[in-house]
């Protein structure tokens, strides 16, 4: 009897290290599958910038953003996206799909989506997040990053 119990004891402490090993090294598989498509070299996988704002302050960013393009962003766009993201509803700090602009950029139509994150949490701030063409992206990049500088930030 003392036998069984001390061969049982010895298959318990088995499944315990089996199950600690896959617990730690499992994880480590699926983060590294996760980084592998995070960071995948794909030419569908958009690039992307991204700006974060208070709510007050969406029109006249994006007057700022509508620089890099040939034609401004229409008012009734930034009207829409600013009432899409005001709207008590949304989830805070899930990224949600708000639209898809088509901006004319150096003489050709290209498609810009427009994803956002709200924070109510000290007033309504949103983080743009901006999809697309390689060029349109790195355009956005730098206006974004010109405009940082001027605020000192």
């Amino acid at each position: 009897m003392k036998q069984l119990l001390s061969f049982l004891l010895f298959l318990l402490v088995m499944a315990g290290g089996v199950a600690a090993t896959v617990a730690v090294f499992g994880d480590d598989k699926r983060t590294i599958a996760l980084e592998q498509i995070m960071y995948a070299e794909d030419e569908n996988v958009p690039l992307a910038t991204s700006i974060d704002l208070d709510l007050s302050d969406i029109p006249e960013t994006f007057a700022l953003l509508s620089e890099v393009f040939d034609e401004p962003i229409s008012t009734r766009s930034v009207k829409q996206i600013y009432m899409d993201v005001s709207d008590p509803s949304l989830d805070e700090r899930i990224l949600h799909h708000i639209v898809d602009l088509d901006v004319m950029f150096e003489g050709r139509m290209t498609t810009l989506t427009v994803e956002a994150e709200v924070d109510r949490e000290d007033g309504v701030y949103v983080i743009f997040y901006f999809k697309g063409d390689e060029d349109v992206v790195l355009a956005l990049d730098d206006r974004i990053n010109a405009y940082y500088e001027e605020l000192g930030i």
